[in-house]
């Protein structure tokens, strides 16, 4: 069984920072339509209209969309 850290889970401003960027993130409504889409990772409910993610999730997203685009271009 996977055990999360405190300092693993971040917020939704996070979230999309760590998808798009800290310069550049992404909006709040791109998130959820990824999330809706299948594409993002979906949140862990921590309680009512509370959301967290995990980093190790977002960044393994992140991972695969650049193996994925190095597939295509290769």
């Amino acid at each position: 069984m996977h055990q999360t850290s405190l300092s693993e889970l971040v917020d939704e401003p996070t979230a999309c920072k760590i998808i798009g960027g800290s310069e550049t993130p992404i909006h709040r409504s791109t998130l959820w339509r990824g999330i809706n889409a299948g594409r993002f990772p979906k949140p862990l409910k921590i309680g009512p209209g509370t959301n967290r993610w995990r980093t190790s999730e977002l960044v393994a997203f992140l991972e695969r969309a650049a193996a994925d685009r190095d597939e295509v271009a290769a």
